[in-house]
């Protein structure tokens, strides 16, 4: 987890009091701020002049007329002063930008964004108002979409290409078959469109976590990018409209398009995709993701986007996700980002009725703090390691595996210790690692460098070749109790064959039948979403874990985890490592006569445990442990 220091209560209040430096009297109190917003009403004037307005207040309830702003905070200190009932106000340049964009010469306009309306130095304001943003976002006439300036790409864009590139996606959305394309599929049209994706993508706004409930909440909205204009539908069903299918109904093709094309369009897809979806289940009246599973995928898919308080991370989504959850309901400034990660994490797994909460943690969630097993959602982005999101992978494998059939479902209902921190959960322990093996790669990765897990998990089977021609495990198999055998390396080395072979077969359909099986190739695609490890345990079983898998650790099937867990023991201050609890073979168990106390490393993968093995082999001996 990354240091709590960083994200230090006083150092958020004290970034956010500098977004809003004006004196109190200013806006005008809200008597109920559950019922009550404050709206600005923006005065007529041209592109230089000063803009001035007026502070309201209304009953949301009475269905006031107002639009709604949805931007970029930006730098706290880079301000520029407005005038508000004949006071000076600053706020943020990028605030102060959209104003300018969006005011009428002739006509006035009425307007609610966060930072003008809500007093963020009044906690309790702030709390009832966040929960009620969606609220705000939904009932408004319209929402302007404020995407800042283009970004002309050091000369390579001009706006006309930019405009040209906005119509070609209008053009995608267009249920005229018959109209031109305009020249889209020549090469310099492509060139233009893929200009225009470059562009696009520079825009911090898709990055921000506010502004997923505030495009997808409206029930009118517009993209502004500096000066031009386009409506929101047309650009985040982009996905749904340039599909194949609907261009070759236009008799339009890409042929002409090459890999920069398709990087920048498949990245902006990427980022569109999230808005699609919500906004198509606003549209069908089914807004909230009540099933666990959906929950946790959602907030995978959403955390990389940006937020100056981390809890914001949660309280932007919470219209979305939290239906069923009991521990997290509404916005709570008052809690600490730690321990509201620790709750949300134990409503997902109750929600899961699961622990396919704990499965997929990425690489950049590195060390074991406690609690270990809390969901950190604080990484502003994935930019470190470039990873793939690694819950899904794993999430590709749930119908595949169920390690823990035979034995009893999770208990949630004593889960959790009086104070929050502490997991209380059951299984089988399986072994305790004696060796590692790990690719000879770095593990993190050059800024702006995307790192290549494939090729990290290339050089682990090479390398794993390498101990297989030079009888490296003979050492191990000369020990007393940990037995070797040459049959399970034969197994392991046979399954390394065949992900290699999957591998190679991965795009091809014509490639052998048995290496396209779903089965071979999602594990092959989880082996690739992290930098894995090779690990051996005492009792003469292979595995694969992730690189921060160590010796000393233990592999255990915890009741309701489809995928074995690697865990790591907490020693106390007089107690000496050894490798107690070592088995001979799978259904042999040591019990401690207390419980024992763990942290969470991660999920694995180990051949001949991963269907439930260990419980038809009739082995009924459960442990109760602490997970920390």
């Amino acid at each position: 987890m990354a240091d709590l220091g960083q994200f230090s209560l006083p150092k958020i209040q004290h970034s956010i009091h500098h977004l809003d430096n004006n004196e109190p009297g200013v806006r005008p109190p809200l008597q109920d701020p559950a019922r009550h917003i404050r709206l600005f009403t923006l005065w007529p004037g041209t592109h230089e002049s000063a803009i001035q307005g007026v502070f309201s207040v209304a009953a949301l309830d009475d269905a006031p007329h107002y639009q709604c702003i949805s931007y970029v905070w930006g730098d706290a200190s880079d301000t520029k002063e407005i005038t508000v009932d004949g006071e000076d106000f600053k706020i943020a340049v990028s605030l102060f930008s959209v104003l300018r964009r969006i005011r009428s010469e002739q006509e006035y306009l009425t307007v609610w964004a966060d930072a003008l309306c809500i007093n963020q130095d009044d906690h309790e304001e702030k709390r009832v108002q966040v929960d009620m943003m969606f609220n705000i976002y939904s009932k408004c006439s319209n929402c302007f979409l404020w995407l800042g300036e283009v970004d002309l790409l050091g000369g390579e864009l001009s706006l006309d290409a930019a405009r040209y590139g906005l119509d070609f996606i209008e053009f995608c959305d267009d249920t005229d078959l018959e109209r031109e394309d305009n020249g889209f599929s020549t090469a310099e049209g492509l060139n233009k469109i893929r200009l225009t994706f470059q562009s696009l993508l520079k825009c911090p706004w898709w990055r921000r976590i506010w502004t997923v409930q505030e495009c997808v909440a409206p029930h009118t909205a517009f993209f502004l990018w500096g000066p031009l204009t386009i409506a929101r539908s047309p650009l985040i069903h982009f996905g749904l409209n340039s599909n194949g299918g609907k261009l070759a109904r236009r008799r339009w093709t890409i042929d002409k398009a090459d890999e920069h094309y398709f990087e920048a369009a498949g990245t902006l897809l990427s980022l569109l995709e999230i808005l699609s979806v919500l906004r198509n289940q606003i549209e069908s009246r089914s807004q909230a993701m009540v099933d666990g599973e959906a929950s946790i995928s959602f907030l995978w898919n959403a955390c990389d986007r940006q937020a100056l308080d981390p809890r914001d991370k949660i309280f932007a989504l919470l219209p979305f996700i939290a239906g069923s959850w009991a521990c997290v309901k509404s916005s709570n400034y008052d809690i600490s980002c730690i321990e509201l990660f620790r709750r949300v994490t134990v409503d997902l797994i109750r929600a899961c009725q699961s622990l396919l909460p704990l499965m997929g943690r990425r690489q950049s969630e590195a060390s074991l703090e406690e609690p270990s097993w809390t969901l950190d959602w604080r990484r502003q982005e994935m930019a470190q390691h470039r990873e793939s999101n690694s819950f899904t992978m794993t999430l590709y494998l749930f119908p595949q595996f169920n390690a823990s059939h035979g034995i009893p479902q999770l208990d949630c209902r004593d889960l959790v210790s009086g104070d929050g921190r502490r997991l209380r959960l059951r299984g089988y322990f399986v072994g305790t690692l004696v060796r590692t093996i790990t690719p000879p790669v770095e593990v993190s990765s050059v800024p702006g460098h995307r790192f290549d897990y494939s090729y990290t998990l290339r050089n682990l089977i090479k390398t794993w070749k390498q101990h297989i021609a030079e009888d490296a495990f003979s050492e191990l198999r000369e020990l007393d109790k940990p037995l070797f055998k040459k049959e399970a390396i034969a197994e392991f080395s046979g399954m390394w064959d065949d992900m290699e072979k999957a591998d190679k077969y991965l795009f091809d359909s014509s490639g052998p039948a048995e290496y396209g099986t779903s089965k071979k190739i999602q594990i092959l695609v989880w082996l690739q979403s992290r930098v894995m490890n090779i690990f051996l345990t005492c009792g003469g079983c292979f595995g694969v874990g992730t690189h921060d898998t160590k010796e000393g650790d233990e592999v255990w099937i915890l009741c309701s985890g489809f995928m074995p867990l690697i865990l790591r023991p907490i020693k106390s201050n007089g107690e000496q490592s050894d490798d107690n609890g070592q088995v001979d073979g799978p259904a042999t168990f040591i019990l401690p006569e207390m419980q024992d106390r763990y942290h969470l490393v991660s999920d694995c993968y180990m051949p001949g445990i991963m269907n439930g093995e260990l419980s038809l082999e009739g082995n009924s001996n459960l442990r109760t442990i602490t997970l920390c």
